[in-house]
């Protein structure tokens, strides 16, 4: 199951050593995730992760793009990756993440955007060059780890950057 609730169809098949993946389900930006809500700011950032799996399972970097500003630029970089390693024949494994908003956490800055102490479930990725795992993040998962940032403009929300708890 992806991180807004969506299901992930039986005919679904992971990356391997041997073949990207296979029949990986478009996320679907649910109607709470348009709204500038506590709600509406948890179901923006389950479908962003979603979105960021999409990109690592498939190369297709364009749904994620979308709600990630153009002023992240650690965000453009990895996603220029995505697509370099696509590209030249490579792939990604894993890469799904959750990010869960504390209660109480949802506080508009003065500068109209929100800074949000979130919790992280990562599983981890590899990337696959020539049917060798090239690059490696372990698995992790924590409390107090990670600020995202994010603002709602236009009617819809938009992610900014993710900084190390406290440095934001």
């Amino acid at each position: 199951m992806l991180a807004t609730g969506q299901k992930i169809p039986n005919d679904y098949e992971p990356a391997t050593l041997a073949h990207p993946a296979r029949n990986v389900p478009k996320p679907v930006m649910p109607d709470e995730a348009k709204q500038e809500t506590e709600a509406g700011a948890q179901a923006f950032l389950n479908y962003r992760a979603d979105a960021q799996w999409y990109a690592m399972q498939t190369g297709d970097t364009t749904v994620v793009r979308e709600v990630t500003a153009i002023e992240c630029e650690n965000c453009i970089k990895q996603f220029d990756d995505i697509d370099s390693l696509y590209s030249e024949g490579g792939w990604a494994m894993g890469g799904w993440e959750k990010l869960t908003l504390p209660d109480g956490s949802f506080t508009k800055r003065a500068d109209g955007g929100y800074n949000l102490p979130v919790s992280i479930d990562s599983r981890g990725f590899k990337t696959i060059e020539k049917h060798e795992a090239r690059v490696l993040q372990e698995p992790f998962a924590g409390t107090g780890i990670l600020d995202v940032y994010i603002d709602y403009r236009q009617g819809q929300w938009n992610y900014l950057t993710a900084s190390p708890r406290g440095s934001l």
